[in-house]
C-alpha cells in the first residue's frame, strides 16, 4: 500500500470539514442519490414547519425553497443543520442527537400544524407516523432515492485488499449498498465504525460488528479511531 498512515475509508456522501492528521482518509461514497419526480403542487400554501432529515434532503430540496412558504425550519441533527446553513437557512429546531427517535422525543407537535416533510423514499416511517398521530397535517414528499455507486464500491474493494485500517458507515442504505456488492468477509481484521445506532443495527443484522462514537458526527468518529490507534501503539511499548 502506498500510504504512510493507516487508511480510513469514509463511505458517507459528504465529508464536510471533518479530518484527521493520524490517518489517510479515502472518501468513497457507497451511494449516490437521485431526485424523484413529485407533484410540485404539494409546495403550494403555507406550512408551519419544514422538516429536513439529512444533508441529502437539504441538497435535493434547496432548489424548491423559493416555491414554498414556511414559518419555521427543523433539522434532524448537526450534519443536516450544517447543510442547511450552507444554503442560508436558519434552523429553528435541532434535536440533541441525530436520530428519528431523538427528534420525536424532543420536538413538540401542536395539533393542526401543517408540516412539509421531504425525505428519502427509503426513509423509516417513524417520524411521519409520530407527527401524524400527534394531530399534525403532514405532507410527505418522497424526494429522492439512494442508488449504489459502483465506482466507489470498486475503490473500497481495492483499499480493503490493500489493507485499510477502518471503514466507516453513516446510514443503513450505505450498509445495504456495501453488502449487496461485497462479501462481509472483506471486513475481517478491519475496524468497522458506525455513526448512529440505526447504522450500527443495520450492520449487526448482517453479522458485522461495529463501534460507535459517543456523538454522531464524522469528526467524533475520527477522534474515536485516533484514540484506538494511539492506545494500541502505547500498549505495544
Amino acid at each position: 500500500m502506498n500510504h504512510s498512515k493507516p487508511v480510513v475509508i469514509v463511505t458517507q456522501s459528504r465529508m464536510g470539514s471533518a479530518g484527521s492528521g493520524d490517518f489517510t482518509i479515502e472518501h468513497a461514497p457507497v451511494i449516490r442519490t437521485e431526485l424523484l419526480p413529485f407533484n410540485e403542487g404539494m409546495l403550494d400554501g403555507e406550512y408551519d414547519w419544514l422538516v429536513l432529515t439529512s444533508p441529502n434532503s437539504v441538497e435535493h430540496f434547496a432548489p424548491f425553497l423559493g416555491r414554498v412558504k414556511f414559518n419555521r425550519l427543523a433539522s434532524i441533527g448537526k450534519r443536516t443543520s450544517e447543510a442547511m446553513e450552507e444554503h442560508g437557512m436558519h434552523v429553528d429546531f435541532e434535536p440533541s442527537g441525530y436520530s428519528q427517535e431523538k427528534f420525536m422525543e424532543e420536538f413538540a407537535v401542536n395539533k393542526g400544524e401543517r408540516i412539509l416533510y421531504p425525505v428519502s423514499a427509503n426513509a423509516r416511517p417513524l417520524m411521519y407516523e409520530y407527527l401524524s398521530d400527534a394531530g399534525a397535517e403532514v405532507t410527505r414528499i418522497p424526494l429522492y432515492h439512494p442508488v449504489p455507486d459502483g465506482e466507489s464500491l470498486a475503490k473500497i474493494e481495492r483499499l480493503l485488499y490493500e489493507g485499510a485500517y477502518a471503514v466507516t458507515f453513516s446510514s443503513p442504505s450505505g450498509v445495504e449498498a456495501f453488502t449487496g456488492r461485497l462479501d462481509k468477509g472483506r471486513l475481517e481484521n478491519v475496524t468497522v465504525a458506525a455513526i448512529g445506532h440505526v447504522t450500527h443495527d443495520a450492520l449487526k443484522k448482517r453479522g458485522i460488528d461495529s463501534i460507535q462514537p459517543e456523538k454522531e458526527t464524522l469528526q467524533d468518529m475520527f477522534n474515536m479511531l485516533e484514540k484506538r490507534v494511539n492506545q494500541r501503539c502505547n500498549d505495544e511499548f
